[in-house]
């Protein structure tokens, strides 16, 4: 279809005065006038008397108004045209209203306008500038937020390149430190395999030695012990005989008996005692420095922060009593008046420390009671206050429990057994941020007990659970 120009008149004509678009159901009212009839009835709306034309102010009595179907149909067709104009117009760039070169822009609408429409009472209280002008503003706004983009895309990208080069380099490390790490180990495995292989050798020695005195002597008792026994047999044979016959060669038995001398042989003892004692003591200082070492180790390895750990009363549930220094908390038998705030627990018997931690190396050790009943290790800062939780990853706990006579690591979606090997009466409790670990021991011994691996992204608190009232946890100073 060609393109077809409306006279501005006739579009006048079919355009409500009141939304200036087509008229959409027109009717007129009174005076004359027409209007959509819902932007008449809007007009209205709330009135009950003195109902004004929107265009000639004239006042009506009554609110009346009639269908205008002849101006509708001719709307309708003039629309039709006034579309197909609009898009052969839009090709040509020609303003679809009055089929005018965009030559004008208008910055309130932020569009383009002839010169006709400059002069439109649409337009006519807007800053209109030549297109050019607008054009040269918004490139030299483009350029500048252009530069700005690049300049950003290229500090990202030097970032990137320096991070990536950091990155690779501390993995470089690290593998450096794992090669290390495991050469010293085999080292000192090898150390270890030769002592133990040495000091098994002497012991060997030892016990062949023994052995072989114990033979000796063995066979050196039997040979006396065997002479003695004829000795006997002979002199209890002497006696029983007649008095002529035990006077006979009596002297040569008696002479016979008297020149015996038995040496007893040397006592296995007196030769190995002394290399056993020597051995005991070797034993004792290897038991010492496997001792003093494994604790320099542990030591080492678990090096952090000491923290003197404080309870935070505006997080302890109403059932849990804390002591007045703050530092131990058991359950009551009844809920306390408490005022609520959003920190507490209101449903779980939990507690958390005032001291949170969002980086580096802590530890801290917890005194525990006997019985069943006790919980305690780190939570996110945002952990569920109200309502009923598990203790469990899921919802950002990460703990150790005496349940059921027994110690475990609640992890999910099963609890984890710990072998602990005795009853425990403190744990240490280490937190490594950036390590992204939190591990238990066996304060006592240093024994380790569990580590939670966690990838941490908000602060963390110590937290604490007492759910009996034959039980507690104490924080040690």
């Amino acid at each position: 279809m060609a393109a077809v120009f409306l006279p501005t008149n006739l579009q006048d004509e079919a355009t409500c005065s009141v939304c200036l678009e087509f008229f959409k159901d027109p009717v007129s009212i009174e005076c004359g006038h027409n209007f959509c009839r819902a932007c008449i009835t809007k007009s209205w709306r709330g009135l009950e008397m003195d109902f004004p034309c929107p265009q000639c102010r004239e006042i009506f009595p009554q609110k009346n108004f009639r269908p205008n179907r002849q101006l509708a149909n001719m709307c309708e067709i003039i629309s039709q045209f006034a579309v197909s104009g609009t898009k052969e117009a839009l090709e040509e760039g020609l303003c679809e209203k009055h089929r005018e070169a965009f030559k004008l822009f208008c910055r309130d609408d932020q569009r383009s306008i002839c010169v006709v429409c400059d002069r439109s009472r649409e337009h006519r209280p807007h800053t209109v500038v030549p297109v050019e002008e607008a054009a040269q503003e918004y490139k030299e706004q483009i350029k500048s937020r252009l530069d700005f983009l690049k300049k950003e895309r290229q500090e990202l990208l030097e970032f990137k390149s320096k991070d990536d080069k950091k990155s690779q380099e501390l993995l470089k490390t690290i593998e450096l430190e794992r090669q290390m790490l495991i050469s010293e180990f085999e080292g000192l495995r090898q150390f270890l395999h030769d002592q133990e292989h040495l000091l098994l050798s002497q012991l060997e020695k030892m016990e062949k030695g023994i052995a072989k005195k114990q033979n000796e002597n063995l066979t050196e008792l039997s040979k006396e012990i065997s002479l003695l026994n004829q000795l006997i047999t002979d002199l209890k044979e002497k006696i029983q005989q007649p008095v002529l016959e035990l006077l006979k060669d009596v002297t040569s038995i008696l002479n016979r008996s008297n020149g015996l001398k038995f040496q007893k042989p040397v006592p296995v003892s007196s030769d190995m005692k002394s290399s056993i004692s020597n051995f005991s003591l070797k034993t004792v200082v290897l038991k010492g420095v496997f001792k003093k070492f494994k604790e320099t180790l542990q030591d080492e390895l678990g090096k952090g922060e000491k923290e003197d750990l404080t309870l935070d009363p505006d997080t302890a549930n109403q059932l849990l009593i804390l002591s007045t220094d703050l530092k131990s908390v058991r359950m009551g038998c009844r809920k306390q008046e408490l005022p609520d705030n959003p920190k507490r627990f209101d449903t779980n018997s939990r507690v958390l420390a005032l001291e949170g931690f969002k980086s580096g190396r802590h530890y801290w050790e917890v005194e525990v009671g006997a019985s069943d009943g006790w919980a305690f290790g780190v939570a996110r800062e945002s952990v569920r206050r109200k309502g009923l939780t598990q203790f469990s990853p899921e919802e950002g706990i990460w703990a150790v429990q005496q349940n059921g006579g027994r110690y475990w690591a609640v992890t999910s979606p099963q609890r984890t057994p710990l072998c602990t090997g005795e009853r425990l009466s403190k744990v240490r409790v280490y937190l490594d941020y950036e390590g992204e670990e939190v591990s238990f021991y066996n304060a006592e011994n240093m024994q380790h007990m569990f580590t939670f691996n966690v990838a941490f992204n908000e602060r963390v608190f110590p937290l604490f659970s007492v759910c009996s009232t034959i039980t507690y946890i104490k924080l040690c100073p």
